[in-house]
């Protein structure tokens, strides 16, 4: 089977997941972005072009099941796929922080911009109180999701395979 077929049934599980378990678990009432975790993983093992194609999917999955057709995740997720997908062919494949120091700093530029970009957010919030109280730990938790992740990515589709690049 193809492999970006492969990637897109893991988004729609990753999907029903994110709605279905972290809606209802989320310790110390943090709710990670487990869609996000997965398209940066995806961009980081197979590059920008399928970063851009995952990400793009991945964001209009979450939009249409989350009621809007083209909204802020789809416009957000495939730029930012395509950019962390310019770390493939410049790190080890192997190293497992890769993956939680990309996810993390993603995760900030993402929540950031969904701010910014949104009408109703960008003057009623408190930025300071925000980025400290939900966005760094968002992005800590995904940071720690992206390491488990990209292990068992690395794993399944690498065979665990010690080289550079492709």
């Amino acid at each position: 089977m193809n492999r970006n077929i492969i990637f897109v049934l893991i988004l729609i599980i990753g999907l029903i997941l994110q709605v279905i378990f972290f809606s209802v678990y989320k310790p110390w009432g943090i709710k990670p972005d487990f869609l996000l975790v997965i398209i940066v993983v995806t961009s980081l093992l197979e590059g920008p072009k399928t970063g851009l194609l995952i990400g793009v999917i991945g964001g209009l999955l979450q939009d249409i099941f989350l009621g809007n057709f083209i909204s802020i995740n789809t416009i957000l997720k495939g730029p930012l796929a395509f950019i962390s997908g310019f770390l493939e062919g410049h790190f080890y494949k192997g190293n497992y922080f890769l993956a939680p120091v990309a996810t993390f700093f993603t995760s900030i530029v993402y929540y950031l911009l969904a701010i910014i970009l949104s009408e109703e957010l960008i003057f009623s919030i408190n930025y300071w109180f925000t980025i400290r109280t939900v966005i760094l730990p968002s992005a800590l938790y995904n940071a720690v999701l992206s390491f488990i992740i990209y292990f068992i990515f690395y794993k399944t589709f690498y065979g665990g395979e010690k080289y550079y690049g492709r």
